[in-house]
């Protein structure tokens, strides 16, 4: 298995069609195969975000976004993590991603890094791993959709 940093428009498209497999997964992710182009693609280039790759022999079978920013009350840099693929039967080898976002969040001076947790996404099982890896649970987000 190999992990590397998205570094082209052409590895951007391959990791949104990774994203899109999670709305298999999960009824309350959407993924726009087409609009990583234009809300990744110039977050990495700025430095802000990046998308990290996992192979197995060259073939992509997971991969994981993020993005750093300063938090609006404490002003502390802050990584968070956008998506979080990993193909099936490739599953165990994903925490090298996890591990490699770390790594990048703390490259990046960043002194917090967050982990999205879907409801009806193995939430036992990532529950788990979060906390075994010192993650702590701060905040449940909810969300309404409104009719326009």
């Amino acid at each position: 298995m190999n992990i590397r940093f998205a570094n082209s428009i052409e590895d951007v498209d391959n990791l949104a069609v990774m994203a899109y497999n999670f709305t298999k997964e999960s009824k309350y992710v959407i993924v726009d195969k087409n609009r990583p182009r234009e809300t990744y693609w110039p977050l990495i280039q700025s430095g802000v975000g990046a998308m990290l790759m996992l192979e197995d022999n060259g073939v992509l079978v997971g991969g994981l976004g993020c993005l750093k920013y300063p938090d609006l009350h404490s002003g502390e840099l802050f990584a968070v993590e956008t998506f979080w693929y990993v193909l099936p039967e490739h599953r165990g080898a994903g925490l090298l991603l996890l591990e490699a976002y770390e790594k990048w969040a703390r490259d990046n001076g960043c002194v917090k890094c967050a982990m999205i947790h879907m409801v009806d996404s193995m939430p036992e099982k990532l529950e788990t791993v979060y906390k075994r890896k010192g993650y702590s649970l701060i905040e449940k987000h909810y969300v309404k959709e409104l009719s326009l």
